[in-house]
This record gives C-alpha cells, sequence and structure tokens, in this order.
C-alpha cells in the first residue's frame, strides 16, 4: 500500500508543481497588484465568506463516500440517482444561508453581485471535489491529480491572457471575478464528464428516508470541516469587522496568506491521498506505520526548508512579490509559516482518524481550536492587526495538531516508526540555527540559500528522513505484494 501511497503522490504532486506555484506567482498576485489593496481586499473579505458555510454543499457527503467506495468499490454505482438529488437540495440551503447571513452581519449591499458570482464559485469547487470522492476511493489517482489541476490550469491561462496581453487597462475587479469563476465552471464541467464516464448520467430520485439516513452517517464529517474551515477562513472576517483599517490589514494578511495557501494546497493532496489509503488499510486490518511515517516526514521536512528560507529572505520575497508590502506582510507571515508544520499534523494524524471514524474526537478537537482563534483574534487584532490574526491561526492549528497525534498515539495506538520525533527535532534545531545566523549576520542570499540547501539535504538523507533506498525497494516491488504494510 506504501507503494500505491508513493505512486499516487508523484503523479499528483507532479501536476500540481508545474501549474500551482506559476499561477500564484505570475497571476494571483500581479493581481493584487494590479487590483490594489482596497480592491482585493473587498474580493478576499467575500470569498472567505463565501467559503464559511460551504460545507452545507457537501454535509461530509465526500469524506463519507471516499471512504467507503476505498473499502467497499462495487456500491459505486447504488446511491448515484439519490445523492445527486440531495447534493441538488443542498445547493438550494447554501445559498438561502449564505444570503440571510449576509444580510444579518450588514456587510456593503454594494458587494452583492460579488456574492452571487462567488456563490456560483464554490457550488462549482465542491462539486469537484465531490466527484474527486470517486476518483480517490477507486485509487484512480491519475484521473484525481487532473482533477485536482483544472481549475488552477484554465484560471492560469486566462489570467496570463489579461494581465499579459494588454487585454483591458487597467485590470477591473469585474474582469478579475469573470476569470476566477468562469475557471471553476469549467473545472465543474471536466469534472461531470469524467464522473458520467466512470459512474453514470444521473437522474432526480427523490427519497426522504435514504436522505435522512445518509445526512445522519455524514453530518459528523459536515460539522468537522466547517469548523476546521471556520478556523482557516475566519480570520480575514474578523479582521475586516473588528479592525478599525479593516479592509486594508485584511489585504496585508492576504498577502501572507497567499503563501501559505499555496503550501496548503500540497499538504491537501497528501490527505486527499491519505484517506482512501488509510481506509484500505484500516479495512484489512494493517500497519499504517509506514504510511503514516512516510507521509509526516516529507511533509514536515519539506516545511521547515519552507519556513526557515522564507522567514530569512522575508523582506527581499515580499518586496518582490507585491508593491505596498509592510511590516504586516513581514510579520504576519512569520508566524503563519510557521502555522504550517502544526497543519502537516493535521494532514497526517488527523486523516487518520477521519479514516477510523474518530469523528466525536475530531470535532471536540476542531471546537476547542476554533475557540481558541476566536478569543485569540478578538484580544489581538485591534493591537496588532493582521499580525494577531497571524498568531491566532498559528496558536490554534498547534492546539489542533497536538491533540490530534495525541489521540492517533495513546488512544488509537498507532505509532510512527522508531525516533522518527527525534529525527524532525534534530532538523529543526539544526535549521533554527542557520535562522539565526542569518538574522544576526543578514549574509548575501545566494550564501544562505546554498548554506541552508546543503545542510538540509545532508540531515535528511543522513538521518533517513527521506530513505532513498526503502523508496527504491518499495516502487520495485511486484504490486500484489504493495499492500504489505513496511515499517
Amino acid at each position: 500500500m506504501q507503494k500505491l501511497f508513493l505512486k499516487g503522490l508523484g503523479i499528483t504532486l507532479l501536476l500540481n508543481l508545474l501549474v500551482k506555484p506559476a499561477t500564484i506567482f505570475m497571476v494571483d498576485i500581479k493581481m493584487q497588484n494590479e487590483l490594489g489593496s482596497d480592491q482585493y481586499g473587498t474580493f478576499q473579505t467575500v470569498l472567505n465568506f463565501t467559503f464559511l458555510f460551504s460545507m452545507l454543499l457537501d454535509m461530509g457527503i465526500t469524506n463519507f463516500m471516499t471512504r467507503m467506495i476505498a473499502q467497499y468499490p462495487h456500491m459505486i454505482h447504488k446511491y448515484n440517482d439519490r445523492l445527486f438529488t440531495l447534493r441538488t437540495l443542498l445547493i438550494g440551503v447554501y445559498v438561502l444561508w449564505t444570503v440571510g447571513l449576509y444580510l444579518v452581519i450588514q456587510l456593503p449591499l454594494e458587494w452583492w453581485w460579488i456574492l452571487g458570482l462567488l456563490i456560483m464559485h464554490q457550488v462549482s469547487i465542491i462539486t469537484v471535489n465531490y466527484v474527486r470522492a470517486y476518483t480517490g476511493g477507486l485509487l484512480k489517482f491519475g484521473l484525481d491529480a487532473v482533477l485536482s489541476v483544472v481549475e488552477r490550469s484554465v484560471y492560469f491561462v486566462l489570467g496570463v491572457v489579461l494581465i499579459y496581453a494588454n487585454f483591458v487597462e487597467p485590470i477591473s475587479l469585474q474582469w478579475f471575478i469573470a476569470i476566477f469563476v468562469s475557471s471553476s465552471g469549467i473545472s465543474l464541467l471536466t469534472a461531470a464528464i469524467i464522473y458520467f464516464r466512470i459512474v453514470a448520467l444521473p437522474k432526480f430520485k427523490w427519497d426522504g428516508y435514504f436522505f435522512l439516513s445518509m445526512l445522519k452517517q455524514s453530518y459528523p464529517y459536515a460539522i468537522l470541516v466547517i469548523l476546521m474551515m471556520l478556523c482557516i477562513r475566519l480570520d480575514a472576517v474578523f479582521l475586516e469587522k473588528i479592525h478599525p483599517d479593516g479592509t486594508k490589514q485584511v489585504a496585508y494578511y492576504t498577502q501572507s496568506f497567499r503563501l501559505l495557501d499555496a503550501c496548503w494546497m500540497f499538504a491537501v493532496l497528501f490527505g486527499s491521498i491519505l484517506l482512501p489509503v488509510y481506509s484500505r488499510v484500516l479495512k484489512e486490518k494493517g500497519s499504517t506505520t509506514g504510511i503514516m511515517t512516510s507521509a509526516l516526514n516529507i511533509l514536515v521536512a519539506g516545511g521547515l526548508l519552507m519556513v526557515v528560507f522564507t522567514i530569512g529572505m522575508k523582506e527581499l520575497i515580499f518586496d518582490l512579490l507585491y508593491k505596498d508590502a509592510n511590516n504586516y506582510s513581514y510579520n504576519s507571515w512569520v508566524f503563519l509559516s510557521m502555522t504550517f508544520i502544526p497543519m502537516c499534523f493535521t494532514v497526517v494524524f488527523g486523516t487518520l482518524l477521519t479514516a477510523n471514524q474518530s469523528m466525536r474526537k475530531l470535532n471536540q478537537i476542531a471546537l476547542l481550536s476554533l475557540i481558541t482563534m476566536i478569543i485569540l483574534n478578538v484580544i489581538l487584532i485591534p493591537f496588532l492587526g493582521a499580525v494577531g490574526t497571524a498568531i491566532a491561526a498559528f496558536v490554534s492549528q498547534l492546539v489542533m495538531g497536538v491533540l490530534q497525534y495525541l489521540e492517533v498515539r495513546y488512544v488509537m495506538k498507532h505509532h510512527l516508526a522508531h525516533r522518527t520525533w527525534m529525527r524532525l527535532l534534530i532538523l529543526a534545531s539544526v535549521l533554527g540555527g542557520i535562522l539565526a545566523l542569518q538574522i544576526q549576520y543578514n549574509f548575501h542570499p545566494i550564501v544562505f540559500i546554498g548554506m541552508l540547501g546543503f545542510v538540509w539535504l545532508i540531515l535528511i538523507f543522513g538521518l533517513k528522513i527521506i530513505d532513498v533506498s526503502l523508496i527504491l525497494k518499495l516502487l520495485k516491488k511486484d504490486d500484489s505484494k504493495a499492500t504489505t504494510p513496511i515499517e
């Protein structure tokens, strides 16, 4: 099963590495610079608002179906029509709830057209993720990888044409949102074609008993995703409402959050592969040690390199990327970059708990993390603005990640490979020392990058955080033996 995980991960990462970084640096950042802090802050505020309860579009059905299909592939056609009808009803519920909440909290009425288009965007994105429950559950990681990059690929092409072909001057918020929503619409069309090929063309079929039964089984997943979404996306809404200069603070925070979101995109890819793999292993009563250790080592080792590199050169990076970067941007990134590490814990350990159906405990942990985030935001935003929001994000994600690991270790009694934490701690300590030297002596960027890269490579291979010999051994194994867990 480790072989399947590594191959699926390789395909998915390759496609995403080709598309998503180019999109972020050549389109997203250029768009923010063209639109300015006020217009882009408006877009980001409404986008985060539509994210808040987007799980009403799914109610945990996607995670439930991913786990079920991975364990019982023969049931792929059984619920097709009834799930299509249920999800159509959920779209109506989401639209009514989002519009109603928008009125209640009294966001500006002139943003209504943005709200409507971004609601359409959320419907498209969540529906594509639902189709990926089928491609992932069937372990069709090639198709899953394609679906993971279609929206960003189309957005990249349209964005490059709009920005660099001087198609429109100046670029307006209306044009930006038009290509943003069109990209997710084309992604939805692609997902629909794939769904029709591997499942069937769905039809409306009313079954109230089934709807209640499905929601009863899937609602713990929905609650979990809603809580985690609130932990990640509610911060910009708090920042806009609490801080006196909220719109600009959201724009500064977004400058940093975009980089975290770029890293998070790749981490989420691990989760999309880990969930069906964990589910299959648990059904077969196998060991998760090898898969869990490999995923944690890759994520945390890469995350530590990213944290040290970007903090060490934060002023240079942000000044190159943004026209109006300032201390809010720099200092927000210090805490948001570190937030990536506990988020990696959630990908590895939270996904295992999801596959194990430990939903009650996951929801309790997520609720505690959300409460922590809200309290810290209310306390810190008036004084620190975007930096206070970044601190709240780091602390709340640390609470979530550590508690999930403790649940896996001491309740599920699933173990990482021997000395995993010690190796990662050594790596973190040495890289932290290099960062301290960079802060103290401000080395030339080439010297800093060379020193950091050399030490990182020596440590990850020397400490066998990434064991090349084991990876090659796994990839050479016959598929018939691939389900044997490697400790």
